[in-house]
């Protein structure tokens, strides 16, 4: 079977590409285009690891629901996650209406940003826990026995095998939120005191969302083996699968979303610069299924994880704290590029034991 050329996955981006950066250009001239440019960079270098993560949901969906994370998607993420989501912010925290709230991200951009920077701790602290909640599952899977970081992972295994160690993980943490983070947190420049309840029930609905998402993925399944024939139960569980992907990808975006404003705070802009970024990330996990990237690179998905797991942290970390942008995107990149390095030198390894084997 001949394979698409590399460059055939990446058509839709660099239509996305060509059609956001004249928008832009119309939109504000070139400091638009140099914005939104930086700004799609920014979303690339954080949603690595989203990508590979995403590839291995994906590689498990009927080829139908690929195309519709493709489209559908990508429409969600431009338009829902970077256009309407910081909207619906701004609704729900004052008294203005949905069509007010627009209004004020076109004509009054500071105030608008400082409005959403007022529920910096809300977005941070769902978005956190929701991404913990995926590297803990990973982290504590009592059936995995390919381990990277063999030490940590080998006793997460051992241990999970005792019960639910990530609902004791997560309480430990919940505790200590409560009892010893300070009572500040960053809103902008500003360090400003809160009730902590602004910060947990956040964290319990992130919680709550994982395990909601996973009974559904898992009543699916044991559906569709029961009547495997049957296309309801086909269709549902695309789409539950497809919501989980669009609900890691929202979670992935928030830290995106929030950091576009040291750039700009308008709306605009950051809807069509993130955007750029969010089709490279989709064409990327489409390339990452077809050519069977994540089982090649067998130490890939560890890297993605991890990569969450130090992400999940550093948003968690950021509700008290500010960390600098290099720093976080650091955390999304290190990890998978190392475990890339890792699996090319286990692959030759494995290739060199093979030709042995064969003498």
């Amino acid at each position: 079977m001949i394979q698409k050329p590399i460059i055939s996955y990446f058509y839709g981006f660099f239509a996305v590409w060509f059609i956001a950066t004249i928008l832009l250009f119309l939109y504000g001239g070139f400091f638009a285009v140099y914005q939104g440019t930086i700004l799609s960079v920014l979303e690339l270098s954080l949603s690595f690891d989203n990508a590979v993560v995403n590839a291995t949901i994906l590689a498990t969906m009927a080829l139908v629901w690929r195309k519709r994370f493709l489209i559908w998607g990508m429409i969600i993420a431009v338009f829902g996650v970077r256009f309407v989501f910081p909207i619906l912010i701004v609704y729900f925290s004052t008294p203005m209406g949905f069509i007010d709230s627009f209004n004020l991200a076109v004509t009054n951009p500071d105030e608008y940003e400082r409005i959403i920077e007022s529920s910096h701790h809300v977005i941070m602290s769902f978005g956190g826990m929701f991404l913990l909640m995926l590297f803990l599952k990973f982290i504590f899977d009592e059936n995995k026995d390919l381990h990277w970081i063999k030490s940590i992972e080998n006793f997460a295994t051992k241990i999970s095998k005792i019960g639910d160690v990530k609902i004791l993980f997560i309480l430990f943490l919940m505790l200590g939120i409560t009892y010893i983070a300070p009572n500040q947190v960053v809103m902008g420049d500003n360090m400003v005191n809160v009730n902590k309840i602004e910060i947990l029930a956040p964290m319990i609905i992130g919680v709550i969302a994982f395990y909601m998402i996973e009974f559904l993925k898992g009543f699916i399944e044991h559906k569709n083996e029961e009547e495997s024939d049957s296309k309801i139960t086909q269709v549902s569980g695309g789409f539950i699968s497809f919501m989980y992907l669009e609900l890691i990808d929202m979670s992935f975006s928030l830290d995106g979303v929030l950091g576009a404003f040291a750039i700009t705070q308008n709306i605009v802009i950051i809807m069509l610069g993130l955007g750029i970024g969010a089709m490279a990330v989709r064409s990327l996990t489409i390339y990452m299924v077809e050519r069977d990237v994540v089982s090649k690179y067998i130490y890939l998905e560890h890297g993605a994880m991890w990569s969450i797991g130090l992400l999940s942290l550093s948003m968690i970390v950021q509700i008290f704290h500010h960390l600098p942008p290099m720093l976080v995107t650091t955390f999304a990149i290190v990890p998978i590029t190392l475990a890339f390095i890792h699996s090319i030198y286990k692959n030759k390894e494995f290739i060199l034991d093979s030709k042995e084997n064969e003498q």
